[in-house]
C-alpha cells in the first residue's frame, strides 16, 4: 500500500463547520472534490444485523476541528484517535457551530468498520433563537434548510444528523420545528434509497436495521417550546421522537427516568439513546472509569446508549493507551461487538498514526504522522485473553508491516484471543431454527505456505467450508508464554487467493 507523499506534506485542505444561517443558505457543492479526489469518503461497509440495543459515540473535544480537520492528516502522531469500533453502531461528530460537518478521517475510519456517521445541527441561546426565527419563518425556509443539510451530507459522504435545539422556541412555531425534523428524516432516508437504486447491480452496502438512525433528536426543547431537559422520553418530547429515528436523552437521569422511557417508547425502546457523560458532570455514578455502572443500568432496561466525550481519556489522563484500555475494557461487557460481514478483508492493525510509515515490512518514511483515513480494521482491543490475566494485546509502533503499527501479543500462559468477531455472541443465541447453525465447531486452519519478506514471516492457512455452518469468530490460540507481533491479516475466499 504505497502512500501518496502529499499526505505527509501537511496539506492545507480542511473540513470546516458552518457557523451562521447565511453560511448554510449559500453553501454549494464545490466544483471539484476536496484535494482533487483525495477527499472522497469510503463507502459504508455492511455489518451483520443485530436486534440488541445500540451504542452511539458522540465525539466532543475542545470545540472540535483540531488536528482531525486536515483532509490529508498532520504530523502530530499523538492527536486523538478512536479504535474501539467493534462495539459502536453510530458515531456523531459534535461541536458548537451551527452545522458541524464530520471531518473526512472520522467518516473513513467509521465506514471502514460499518459504523454510520452523523453531523450536528445545533442552535444555542440568543444566537440560536435568531437562527430558529429564520429556520421556522415558513414551510419554504424549512424546506431550504432540509435541502441544504441533505446536500451537505451527500457531498461529504455521511449518513445523517443529530439535531440539538438549546434555546426556547415560540409555541406557535413548534409545528414547523416538527416538520423540519420529520422532513429531514424522510429526506435522509430517501437519500439512501436513491443511492441503492443508482448502484443497482453493483457491489454496495446492504442496508439493515443497524443503519436506520439517520436523524436523532436531542432531549432539550419540549413540545411547548420550553428549554427544559427531561432526562427521559415522555409526553413533553415524544412528538420529536416520533418524527425521527431516535432520541438522545440528557445525562442527569435516574433509574426511574429509564423505567419511564422504556415504557413510553414501546416497541421503539432501542431508539432511545441514554446519555452517558464520560466526564461525569452531574451524572449517574460519576462517569470516568465508573461509566460502566451507568451503562449496566441502561442495558438492564434494554435501552440504547449515547457515550458522550470519550476523548476524556486523551484530554485528562497521563497515559492515553492505558486509559483507553481501562475505560473500554470496563464498558466492553455491555456492548454488542460485531465485525464486518463481507469478504475479502485486510488489516495491518494500524490505528491511523505512527512514528514511521511502513509498506510490506519496509520503512517508507521516518517521522510522525496522523491520518484517520489510513486507519485499518481494528481487532477486539478490550480483552486480556479468555483466561483472566493470561495475556494482553497492545499496539506496537516501532515497526509494522503496513502503516504505522502492528498487533503486539503477550501471553504468560496458555490463552485464546478473540481477534475478530463477525456475529455477536448474543445474536448467535437468538437465531431462529431456520437460520441456526448445526452447532458450534472450532475449525483449525492448516499451514499451507510459508516464506519470509522484509523480516516478516508470511504464512497462509486454509479453512474448509463446513456445511450448515458460518464463520462467526476468529481466534488466536497460544499454547504458553510467548511474545509475538502480528503485522498483517488477509481473509478471502479461495478463488480470490493468489
Amino acid at each position: 500500500m504505497a502512500l501518496p507523499l502529499k499526505r505527509f506534506k501537511g496539506s492545507s485542505e480542511e473540513v470546516k463547520a458552518l457557523s451562521s444561517w447565511l453560511e448554510l443558505m449559500v453553501w454549494r457543492k464545490p466544483a471539484m472534490d476536496i484535494d482533487g479526489g483525495v477527499g472522497q469518503a469510503k463507502k459504508l461497509r455492511a455489518r451483520p444485523a443485530s436486534s440488541h440495543p445500540r451504542t452511539l459515540v458522540c465525539h466532543d473535544m475542545k470545540g472540535g476541528y483540531l488536528d482531525d480537520r486536515f483532509v490529508s492528516g498532520t504530523n502530530n502522531k499523538d492527536a486523538y484517535r478512536f479504535y474501539h469500533w467493534s462495539g459502536v453502531d453510530t458515531f456523531v461528530y459534535f461541536s458548537h457551530h451551527l452545522v458541524t460537518i464530520p471531518p473526512l478521517g472520522w467518516i473513513n475510519a467509521a465506514h471502514l468498520h460499518g459504523v454510520t456517521v452523523l453531523g450536528t445541527f445545533i442552535t444555542e441561546w440568543e444566537a440560536g433563537s435568531a437562527v430558529c426565527k429564520k429556520l421556522l419563518a415558513s414551510e419554504e425556509t424549512v424546506a431550504l434548510a432540509v435541502r441544504q443539510l441533505v446536500c451537505i451530507a451527500n457531498h461529504h459522504g455521511f449518513e445523517g444528523w443529530l439535531i440539538n435545539i438549546e434555546n426556547e422556541v415560540p409555541i406557535e412555531k413548534i409545528p414547523l420545528m416538527l416538520k423540519f425534523v420529520e422532513d429531514l428524516t424522510k429526506a435522509m432516508r430517501k437519500r439512501e434509497t436513491d443511492k441503492e437504486t443508482e448502484n443497482a447491480g453493483e457491489d454496495k452496502v446492504k442496508e439493515d436495521n443497524d443503519n436506520c438512525h439517520r436523524v436523532i433528536w436531542y432531549d432539550s426543547v419540549t413540545e411547548n417550546g420550553e428549554l427544559k431537559w427531561q432526562n427521559a422520553l415522555n409526553s413533553q418530547n415524544y412528538a420529536f421522537f416520533d418524527a425521527c429515528d431516535g432520541i438522545f436523552l440528557n445525562y442527569t437521569w435516574t433509574e426511574d427516568h429509564l423505567d419511564h422511557s422504556r415504557k413510553a417508547a414501546g416497541g421503539r425502546h432501542r431508539d432511545v439513546f441514554v446519555g452517558l457523560d464520560i466526564f461525569g458532570r452531574n451524572f449517574y455514578a460519576g462517569g470516568k472509569y465508573d461509566t460502566w455502572k451507568a451503562l449496566e443500568v441502561v442495558r438492564k432496561h434494554d435501552l440504547s446508549a449515547a457515550i458522550f466525550a470519550p476523548g476524556w481519556t486523551h484530554e485528562t489522563q497521563p497515559d492515553f493507551m492505558e486509559a483507553e484500555r481501562r475505560l473500554w475494557g470496563s464498558l466492553a461487557p455491555f456492548l454488542t461487538h460485531r465485525g464486518i460481514q463481507d469478504l475479502p478483508f485486510t488489516t495491518s492493525f494500524c490505528q491511523g498514526s505512527g512514528e514511521y510509515f511502513f509498506c510490506k515490512g519496509k520503512m517508507e518514511r521516518e517521522g510522525p504522522w496522523h491520518n484517520l483515513s489510513l486507519q485499518h480494521l481494528q481487532p477486539l482491543w478490550s480483552q486480556e485473553g479468555e483466561e483472566e490475566g493470561s495475556g494482553c494485546l497492545s499496539l506496537v509502533t516501532q515497526e509494522a508491516y503496513n502503516g504505522g503499527g502492528c498487533l503486539g501479543i503477550t501471553t504468560h500462559s496458555s490463552t485464546t484471543f478473540r481477534i475478530l468477531e463477525f456475529i455477536c455472541e448474543k445474536d448467535k443465541e437468538d437465531k431462529t431454527d431456520g437460520d441456526a447453525c448445526v452447532g458450534e465447531e472450532v475449525i483449525e486452519c492448516p499451514l499451507e505456505v510459508s516464506h519470509v519478506e522484509n523480516g516478516w514471516n508470511i504464512r497462509r492457512f486454509t479453512a474448509c467450508e463446513v456445511p450448515g455452518h458460518r464463520m462467526t469468530l476468529m481466534t488466536l490460540r497460544l499454547g504458553g508464554a510467548a511474545e509475538l507481533r502480528l503485522g498483517h491479516l488477509d481473509m478471502m475466499l479461495e478463488a480470490e487467493a493468489v
